[in-house]
């Protein structure tokens, strides 16, 4: 038998859950990012899926916790460790980016209409300034991170994949 074969037969697979969080997840940031690029048009639609983001983040945590992971693959400590700091920034980033725009909308006085079942309504007394900082940060600091950190995620699942060969994707579909 092959060693990819042997792998293959020892991975241990997240659960449904987990993975069904993961890869909606991820369908929920591209597609708030391709809707924020197509102007203001689809802001409020950008919003909503952004919120839902959140949400959709939060009860992914609760799962992490509530539920067991598969065991870690052999590695050296020193790629246990990145990966692992790479999960929490991911995880600050994915929470991060909804609540900046959030606040940004919320401070701005703009309310947040998440698919017309229920809305959030906007501060009654508008702060630009605070709204203004909060987007620089939605836009600037929690984009760029969570792009980078999204980068180096798909990076070194192809890594595991291609290079190490130790079929670490198969835990994720």
């Amino acid at each position: 038998m092959t060693q990819l074969a042997t792998n293959a037969m020892q991975i241990q697979k997240y659960n449904l859950a987990a993975r069904l969080f993961h890869w909606v997840g991820a369908l929920l940031i591209v597609t708030a990012w391709f809707l924020v690029e197509q102007g203001e048009d689809f802001i409020g639609l950008h919003k909503a899926v952004g919120f839902s983001f959140l949400i959709w983040t939060l009860l992914r945590l609760i799962n992490r916790v509530v539920s067991k992971a598969p065991a870690a693959l052999p590695m050296p400590a020193w790629q246990t460790a990145i990966s692992h700091l790479t999960h929490l920034a991911l995880y600050v980033a994915m929470i991060g980016m909804p609540v900046t725009g959030f606040l940004s909308a919320y401070f701005g006085g703009y309310g947040v209409d998440v698919f017309g079942i229920f809305q959030i309504a906007g501060a009654a007394e508008a702060n630009r300034d605070l709204a203004r900082t909060l987007m620089g940060v939605h836009r600037g600091l929690m984009w760029n991170a969570l792009l980078a950190l999204v980068v180096l995620h798909i990076g070194a699942a192809l890594y595991h994949q291609f290079v190490k060969k130790d079929n670490l994707l198969a835990r994720m579909r």
